[in-house]
C-alpha cells in the first residue's frame, strides 16, 4: 500500500504540479520599463523600484552608455535611495575585459533591478555583447528580476537595434544602420525620443527592412512590459506601434526602395495597453 501510494503521489507531481500540499513553482520572467528618454517622470521611475522589490530592492545602474558616466551613475544612485530602494549601485563597465570578469557577475546576481541610463547604445553594445555580463543579466531577467532603461537604454532592448546613423528621408534598403541588440524584446525593434525627434521615417525604414515590428517610445514615456507580454504606456506623452502581423512586403530591386502593404498603425497613451501577438 505504501509503494502504491508514493507511485500514486509521483503521477500527481508530473500531473498537477503538486503533492502533500506543495506547489511546483516554475521560474517566471521579469518585468521591462522602458523609456523614451528625455525626463524620467517620478511616477515611471518608481515603478521601476516597486518592481524590483520596493523597499528590498537592490538596483545595479550601468551608465556605461554616456561619457559623463561617473556623474550619471551617482545621479541615479541618489534617485533610486529616494523612490525607496534599499541599496543602488553603478556599474561604471568600460571594456569587454571587465564585462567578461567572474567577479563582476558574481556580483551582479544579488541584484532584482537593473537599469541602463542614456547616452551612445553603442558603447553597450560593444562591451556587453556576447559577455558573461549580458548572459548573466538574460539569466536574471528569466528568472525575475526588473530590467529598465532610458534613450540609449531603451534602444538596446530589441535584438535589430538602431545605432543612430544612416539618412532615413526614403523608406531604402541599407540607409538606417543597425546592430545587434540585447535581445530582450525580440520581435521588435525600439526607437526613442520619437515625436520630439520626428523619427516616424526612421522606425518606418527599419520595420520595412527587417519585416518586423517597431515600438517608437516619446520622451517622458515608458513602455511596461509585464511577464504575460501585455504592453502597458506610462508617462506623459504617447506610444507608437507599427504593427506587421498582416503586412506584405515587396521584393527588392535595383532601386534599392521598400516598400510594404498592411502595416498596422496604433497609438497609445498613459494606462492603455496592447500585445504584439
Amino acid at each position: 500500500m505504501r509503494i502504491f501510494t508514493f507511485i500514486l503521489c509521483g503521477f500527481i507531481l508530473l500531473a498537477a504540479g503538486h503533492c502533500s500540499g506543495r506547489e511546483k513553482t516554475d521560474h517566471q520572467k521579469g518585468h521591462l520599463i522602458i523609456i523614451g528618454g528625455g525626463k524620467r517622470p517620478q511616477s515611471i521611475m518608481k515603478k521601476f523600484v516597486e518592481l524590483s522589490g520596493g523597499p528590498q530592492a537592490r538596483i545595479a545602474i550601468i551608465p556605461t552608455a554616456s561619457s559623463y558616466f561617473l556623474e550619471v551613475g551617482k545621479e541615479y544612485e541618489q534617485e533610486f535611495l529616494k523612490l525607496g530602494a534599499a541599496r543602488a549601485q553603478a556599474f561604471n563597465i568600460h571594456s569587454r575585459e571587465e564585462a567578461d570578469r567572474d567577479s563582476l557577475v558574481e556580483q551582479l546576481k544579488t541584484y532584482s533591478g537593473y537599469f541602463f541610463g542614456g547616452g551612445d547604445q553603442n558603447r553597450l553594445t560593444e562591451y556587453f555583447l556576447d559577455s558573461k555580463t549580458l548572459q548573466l543579466f538574460h539569466d536574471q531577467y528569466q528568472n525575475g528580476a526588473t530590467f529598465g532603461g532610458t534613450s540609449a537604454g531603451a534602444a538596446v532592448m530589441s535584438s535589430v537595434m538602431i545605432t543612430g546613423d544612416g539618412n532615413w528621408e526614403v523608406p531604402m534598403k541599407d540607409s538606417v544602420k543597425t546592430t545587434t541588440g540585447f535581445a530582450f524584446m525580440p520581435a521588435v525593434i525600439i526607437d526613442q525620443h520619437f515625436f520630439k525627434r520626428r523619427r516616424f521615417n526612421r522606425l518606418l525604414n527599419v520595420v520595412i527592412e527587417n519585416q518586423t515590428n517597431g515600438i517608437g517610445i516619446d520622451e517622458s514615456t515608458a513602455i511596461w512590459v509585464k511577464p504575460d507580454d501585455e504592453i502597458e504606456v506610462l508617462g506623459e506623452s504617447v506610444v507608437i506601434v507599427l504593427h506587421t502581423r498582416r503586412a506584405g512586403f515587396g521584393e527588392p530591386d535595383s532601386t534599392g526602395l521598400l516598400t510594404a502593404r498592411g502595416i498596422e498603425l496604433s497609438v497609445y497613451k498613459n494606462n492603455e495597453r496592447f500585445r504584439l501577438e
